[in-house]
């Protein structure tokens, strides 16, 4: 089963968010192959994932929301004696990122563990209502309860 963990960003920025982007991304953590093909597990939710930093920013500019909180970051993890493929633990990171009905998501499973795990970089500002996400302390416990479900 897999575990949910929030990664806080302390320095909430339009550079923070694309570096951070950009990490979760990097083609030699998020490698797979597949029938002999070089595949990446990267994947958005109501974006595009090589466009989504470009998304998330016109969403906030839209919307005049281009300051304070710009995003949040939750890694799904699988144990090791888990056996589980990448592209499973993919597909159920994608299932997960549904949570955040309303706003753009990017997903992006790593490899390069002995344990995979995928990030999320949720968009603070939905796409649909402009309203900025809010998660209080206690969402952690309904991300992990959503998540075992």
């Amino acid at each position: 089963m897999a575990t949910i963990t929030y990664i806080p960003e302390k320095t909430q920025s339009k550079t923070a968010m694309g570096k951070v982007m950009k990490y979760c991304a990097r083609k030699d953590k998020t490698a797979f192959e597949h029938d002999g093909r070089k595949l990446q597990l990267i994947s958005g939710k109501d974006c595009v994932a090589e466009t989504a930093f470009k998304e998330f920013m016109a969403t906030k500019k839209q919307y005049g929301k281009e300051s304070g909180m710009f995003f949040y970051q939750y890694v799904q993890s699988f144990s090791p004696d888990e056996k589980i493929t990448p592209q499973t633990a993919h597909e159920i990171g994608c299932k997960f990122a549904e949570y955040f009905k309303g706003y753009e998501v990017l997903i992006a499973t790593h490899t390069d563990r002995e344990h995979l795990h995928t990030h999320f970089i949720i968009n603070s500002v939905s796409h649909e209502t402009e309203k900025k996400l809010q998660m209080a302390r206690g969402s952690i416990h309904k991300l992990r309860q959503f998540s075992d479900e």
